[in-house]
């Protein structure tokens, strides 16, 4: 078996990376939402990534030539507010509702979200062996989205609930990586407005929820962390990575999400992991492997 090249090992281990802050992601933040809100969570992660990330953002503006493409102003705020906060706020309010396992691997199935919207928004013709996989994913979405009631959990409604949140998340988040596609927009620009437009969203939401501002010290870990790791460093580590390798041979990277949260979310918050769980995932990873494998 030939040795990696160096460029290959190094766009590995970003990936890895990147996949490990993430995967982190869902347990941390289930547990941080034990003592604050999902809105007022989110509102003080992107203050303080944007007052981090700001730096970065005249650098990059900074040596970005004054010939460079010239960005549309109406795809660039629909494209920011369809990646951050209209993602993650049905996200976070699943994520309080159900297990952060289910959570997890519900949000590893995003890819058939994107390759459906693929076919219907950029006419993208799958071949028989994709639709097969395709199915076999929706599926255990399927399965995975209704296993509460399955298995009788006492929360029935509000782990469904959950799930069929963490499920439209995932749709949001496809609907912004095809559109993504079509807009040509620059990513550091793009995370930057992100960013900023986050901050009003959730302030509304946290004055319409009237919570407060006041924070539990034991949600501060969690929001550095998603603020630094899960905003700051993952995105870099991302780029870095599939700047280096394929895209098709990034993505594999994000079937691994799972197999760092779930020893987490079962270690540390003691979460159940049912056999239709485990079935559901393996169903999952095996559909949405063979929907993009091409």
């Amino acid at each position: 078996m030939p040795a990696l090249s160096k460029s290959r090992v190094k766009a590995y281990s970003f990936l890895l990376l990147n996949t490990a802050l993430w995967g982190f992601a869902a347990p941390i933040i289930k547990y941080s939402l034990n003592f604050t809100t999902p809105a007022q969570f989110l509102f003080y992660r992107y203050l303080i990534a944007t007052l981090i990330f700001f730096p970065i953002f005249l650098v990059h503006r900074s040596r970005t030539s004054p010939h460079a493409h010239k960005t549309n102003f109406r795809w660039l705020v629909i494209l920011a507010l369809l990646g951050t906060p209209l993602t993650l706020l049905p996200l976070f309010y699943g994520l309080q509702a159900t297990t952060s396992i289910e959570a997890s691997i519900l949000e590893s199935s995003s890819p058939i979200f994107t390759i459906l919207g693929s076919i219907i928004i950029l006419k993208e013709v799958l071949k028989p062996r994709e639709w097969f996989g395709l199915t076999i994913a929706l599926g255990g979405t399927l399965l995975l989205a209704f296993e509460p009631f399955l298995i009788g959990h006492p929360l029935t409604s509000l782990s469904i609930k959950g799930n069929i949140l963490v499920v439209v998340s995932d749709i949001i988040w496809a609907t912004f990586l095809i559109f993504s596609k079509k807009i040509n927009i620059d990513p550091i620009k793009l995370t930057f407005t992100s960013f900023v437009l986050s901050i009003p969203f959730f302030l509304i939401m946290v004055l319409v929820e009237k919570t407060g501002f006041t924070l539990a010290n034991q949600a501060v870990p969690g929001i550095l962390f998603m603020a630094i790791g899960g905003s700051i460093i993952a995105f870099w580590a991302y780029q870095e990575g599939q700047r280096l390798i394929e895209a098709s041979e990034a993505a594999i990277f994000s079937y691994l999400k799972p197999a760092f949260s779930i020893p987490l979310s079962i270690i540390w918050l003691r979460e159940p992991f049912s056999s239709v769980t485990v079935l559901a995932t393996v169903v999952i990873i095996t559909g949405v492997y063979l929907s993009e494998k091409r």
